[in-house]
């Protein structure tokens, strides 16, 4: 987006032409070698130009010796530091004070900071910030440092010496940048309707499911909810909608949390999470630069020189820096979840090398050193099947401790309950454990179901995970909970203790295992599988597990696998299945051939082949079909079928035909969204918490690269939904489908928007018919090469190139052009001209034309060439 005077929009278009211009400025300047050797002495990035080799040879070219100027004027660009977005920020070009410098970069100085600019380190600092008007040049007040402007983009680049540069988090996005985005209103939603006749007896369903919402301020508001209907064919027909939860949120960025008002679902990082009506503040991970979330070991280590040290995790290269002689600490890893032990390098800068080893494994309740997690939920217990559902209040801490050690606890306190958990998680070479007991008290219960009036008892939980490194077995123990009688959850407690609550299930064990094992290049091996049991419970217990082995191949891939399942009663199956798929074709769109086989050993058995594929350059079309049979109690039965996604930019249409012996079923489908923002509404396919609007005005049918069908719409909006908050996100067009007449000034802008937010983001356009004008003055010549070309209101609008030619866009059939190569009335000449042909009838990329440019007033006719 650009803010700043009427010609800084404009002057972007003489952008285009400068290269020219400066690559024949450039060959004439090499005659004066001796004169250019001199001044490249005192400033590397100065270029001198003989005007002798340019016709015209009274332009005036020495603002193109440093550089291409850039008009004075506020700009908001995209501010990137050693090539790594800083963020967005207004910064002001003024004239060069220098004389030859055309252009001055000016920041303030709250804005050094946000750069990264440590002022102690930066030699007479003192006296440019003592002098401080609001203009602090980087370019000469940092030692060495490089300013580059790309008009074109909206972005400036600072190249700047890293030893001036305080340390910054790797993944770290300033808060000041963080983006909350306009006043606007969504609802996301995903609408149904099936038809099914079953042996004569039919039925109608509709379903539509609803997110919806609205930004105010720094609040968010969010429903969610569901409505179901089904009609049968006697007439009878009943519908129901379902609240999901509704609630308004917010940003403390300060505490790096949420603050949450309304029906919604507590945390589940230490206790289950249970539906509430009341308020909740919680910490976002998501806030935390991407080097501090997760858990990853600080490495430790000492250089006797200027080494580099290298971080290895198997094959993977996961950091490298240089380090000075001495102690040395890396602290900001990004976290790598179960992928082993980390072999670290240090190399000498005298050649030699040492490696060794920091183990790493980790469970998900460990946190790096120093980094807190917490939540504070006081609310009702939320159930609409329940007449007094308790009051209560929760809280939860977590601690990184040390380098391998995390602390965690929490506390519920109801009306007549109270539940308090201690625990703590080790990464260890042994792999990583986290280990928790939670002690629970209730009273006023109904007894019954082996508790009496009052209960308390403990739930003991033990978390494992560990990658084997010679033979890459990786093992992870999701969860392992044992609970003694009296132990009562804050849900069990809730459904026991309502006047209407029924009887609940106490869990007694529960176990949950995973098993990975890669074979070197032969596939993959896995086995996984849970089982559980209850204390009320006069049944066995429950229990599922599966094991299975996968490879691929050239042709395609394949999987084999085997389950077991047993219920509370008793009752067993095994199941296997052979699946195995294959493109069929070479190209990249080709389709896909699919086939699975499963049997039991109850007899069943069931066979399906499928073929799937997509269609269209954005794959816009979605397609699948399927012929299975099935044996079940000794009779065979068959059944086909297909369906089709269709993707356009506005919304996802669907739809499915199904059919068997005896049944035949018909189903459509649209998801979507619909976004009301500043500029109107605007239909999208998209879903997401987090949007952006762009706005490109004139520049419908663009499209936009972060959504797969999305484009500009008629109105020049489109949304794009799915964006990581707290993070830079680059939000880029394609002009590619608009109108030639249609100049997209910029095609890429980057933002980090706050989670939830509707940020709108402007992309200039100019609007005009493309015209190439070669002109003349009134004796036939050429005018002079880097001629200035201005509108009537004295707006830069491009400069005479090659050939005496301009490129600009005409908005009008008829204008006004000044060009100007210098002061005083002879050195400028005017042009009044009128477009050819009738508007509209001109079907080529742009308009050729020729003029004469008069010293004094009078009207030029155009004619073709």
């Amino acid at each position: 987006m650009l803010a700043g005077p009427r010609n800084s929009t404009v002057v972007q278009q003489a952008a285009q032409f400068q290269p020219l211009l400066l690559a024949v400025a450039i060959a004439a300047g090499l005659a004066s070698c001796s004169a250019l050797a001199r001044s490249i002495a005192d400033n590397p990035l100065y270029a001198a130009f003989n005007p002798a080799f340019i016709h015209g040879n009274d332009v005036d070219l020495s603002r193109f010796e440093h550089g291409n100027p850039v008009a004075p004027g506020s700009y908001r660009v995209d501010v990137y530091v050693n090539q790594v977005w800083n963020g967005r920020q207004e910064i002001q070009v003024r004239d060069g004070e220098t004389p030859g410098v055309p252009s001055s970069y000016c920041f303030n100085r709250s804005q050094l900071a946000g750069l990264g600019l440590d002022i102690e380190k930066l030699p007479d600092a003192s006296a440019e910030l003592e002098g401080d008007d609001g203009c602090l040049d980087i370019g000469r007040l940092v030692p060495e440092a490089r300013v580059n402007f790309d008009l074109g983009e909206l972005r400036i680049d600072l190249s700047i010496p890293q030893a001036y540069l305080s340390r910054i988090v790797r993944g770290y996005a300033d808060p000041r940048d963080w983006d909350r985005g306009v006043t606007a209103a969504f609802v996301d939603y995903n609408a149904n309707a099936y038809r099914n006749d079953n042996r004569g007896s039919k039925q109608t369903q509709y379903y539509a499911g609803l997110n919806a919402g609205l930004n105010l301020g720094d609040w968010r508001l969010r429903h969610n909810g569901s409505y179901n209907q089904s009609s049968g064919d006697q007439g009878s027909s009943s519908g129901e909608y379902s609240s999901i939860s509704s609630y308004a949120q917010r940003d403390i960025s300060s505490l790096k949390s949420q603050l949450t008002v309304g029906e919604y679902y507590t945390s589940s990082e230490l206790f289950d999470s249970v539906p509430y009506t009341g308020v909740q503040l919680a910490s976002d991970d998501r806030m935390l630069p991407d080097s501090q979330r997760g858990f990853a070991p600080a490495i430790r280590g000492t250089a006797e020189t200027n080494a580099k040290v290298t971080v290895r995790q198997g094959d993977n290269v996961l950091y490298e820096t240089n380090v000075a002689p001495g102690p040395f600490i890396i602290d900001d890893l990004y976290s790598t979840g179960y992928a082993g032990d980390l072999e670290v390098t240090v190399s000498e800068a005298d050649g030699r090398s040492r490696t060794f080893t920091v183990p790493f494994a980790s469970v998900a309740q460990m946190l790096r050193p120093g980094v807190s997690r917490y939540s504070v939920v006081a609310g009702q217990y939320r159930n609409d099947d329940l007449d007094d559902a308790p009051h209560f209040v929760q809280g939860t801490y977590q601690r990184g401790i040390g380098d391998q050690w995390t602390g965690y606890t929490g506390s519920i306190i109801a009306e007549q309950y109270m539940a308090v958990q201690g625990g703590l998680a080790l990464s260890t070479s042994l792999g990583a454990v986290a280990v928790d007991v939670t002690h629970s008290q209730a009273s006023g219960l109904p007894g019954g179901d082996g508790l009496g009036e009052s209960a308390s008892g403990q739930s003991y939980r033990i978390s494992y995970s560990k990658l084997v490194e010679p033979t890459g077995t990786n093992f992870v123990v999701a969860a392992h909970r044992f609970s003694s009688e009296g132990y009562l959850n804050l849900a069990d407690y809730a459904q026991l203790s309502s006047s209407n609550g029924g009887g609940v299930l106490r869990q007694r064990n529960r176990l949950q295992i995973n098993v990975s094992q890669p074979l070197d290049g032969f596939g993959n091996l896995f086995l996984s599988g849970s089982a559980q049991n209850y204390w009320n419970a006069s049944k066995g217990s429950d229990m599922s597990y599966q094991a299975g082995y996968s490879n691929s191949f050239r042709w395609g891939s394949f999987n084999l696998s085997a389950s077991r399942t047993r219920d509370g009663a008793g009752e067993s199956e095994t199941r296997y299945m052979l699946s195995l798929s294959m493109p069929l074709g070479s190209s990249p769109r080709a389709p896909y051939l699919n086939s699975s086989t499963s049997w039991s050993d109850s007899g069943d058995a069931n066979a399906m082949v499928s073929v799937s594929g997509t269609h269209g350059d954005r794959s816009q079309l979605s397609y699948g079909v399927y012929g299975a049979r099935s044996h079940s109690d000794g009779e065979n039965s068959d059944s086909g079928g297909a369906n089709l996604q269709y993707h356009t930019a506005k919304t996802n249409i669907s739809a499915s035909v199904s059919g068997g012996e005896g049944y035949h079923q018909l189903g459509l489908g649209l998801t979507g969204s619909v976004v009301v923002h500043p500029g109107g509404v605007s239909f999208s396919q998209s879903q997401g918490e987090t949007r952006v609007v762009v706005e490109a005005k004139g520049a419908d049918g663009a499209r936009l690269l972060n959504s797969s069908v999305g484009t500009v719409d008629g109105g020049g909006y489109g949304v794009v939904a799915g964006l990581m908050p707290y993070r830079q996100n680059e939000v880029a067009l394609d002009p590619k489908g608009t109108s030639t007449d249609v100049e997209l000034q910029t095609t890429s802008q980057n933002v980090a928007p706050r989670y939830g937010a509707v940020v709108m983001l402007k992309y200039p356009t100019v609007i005009g018919q493309p015209l190439l004008l070669t002109l003349r003055d009134e004796a036939g010549k050429q005018l002079p090469v880097g001629a200035d070309v201005l509108d009537g209101a004295g707006n830069s609008l491009a400069m005479v190139g090659q050939g005496s030619r301009v490129f600009l866009r005409s908005e009008e059939r008829q204008g006004h052009l000044q060009v100007r190569w210098g002061e005083g009335p002879d050195r400028q000449c005017q042009v009044n001209y009128q477009l050819p042909g009738e508007a509209g009838e001109d079907t080529v990329p742009f308009l050729q034309a020729e003029a004469v440019c008069t010293k004094r007033p009078g009207r030029t006719e155009l004619a073709r060439r």
